[in-house]
């Protein structure tokens, strides 16, 4: 072990305005998310349709849940990537990057909210006659944004 390996890389002081802050970030994304996707998740359950296994919008749909909780973690779980550096002090630049990357966590819902709303299979039209959209936002959803 020389000299150098005895400097930890860590975050140092970062931590005290870095933990607050992603754990508000987390918790006010999430608190959107999962109850989202479980409510969507008894939703298809309600209007299942064995189609749904061949259709490429039900995919899409899923994975556009999956990466609505999973996105905004990984995003959060970065940012202490972004701040460690060799000489002790993070720049500038990376602690911008920090706060980039925390409000692309605040971002992602919204754009995952679009995609699922899109996307979701299980669609009931105008006439109240239930049907199953094969791909993403064809046709059109009838309803307001969130009616699903």
């Amino acid at each position: 072990m020389g000299a150098d390996d005895s400097k930890r890389r860590g975050l140092g002081w970062n931590w005290l305005w870095l933990m607050p802050l992603s754990a508000a970030a987390l918790l006010i994304v999430e608190m959107h998310t999962i109850p989202l996707a479980l409510r969507l998740g008894r939703l298809a359950l309600q209007r299942w349709s064995w189609g749904a296994l061949i259709s490429p919008s039900a995919y899409f749909c899923l994975g556009a849940i999956v990466a609505s909780i999973y996105l905004p973690i990984h995003v959060l779980v970065l940012i202490p990537t972004a701040l460690t550096s060799d000489e002790g002090r993070p720049s500038r630049k990376a602690q911008l990057l920090a706060l980039l990357f925390i409000f692309l966590a605040f971002l992602l819902p919204f754009v995952t909210d679009a995609l699922i709303w899109g996307s979701f299979p299980f669609n009931i039209d105008s006439n109240g006659i239930a049907r199953l959209r094969f791909i993403p936002f064809v046709p059109w959803p009838d309803g307001n944004f969130g009616d699903y």
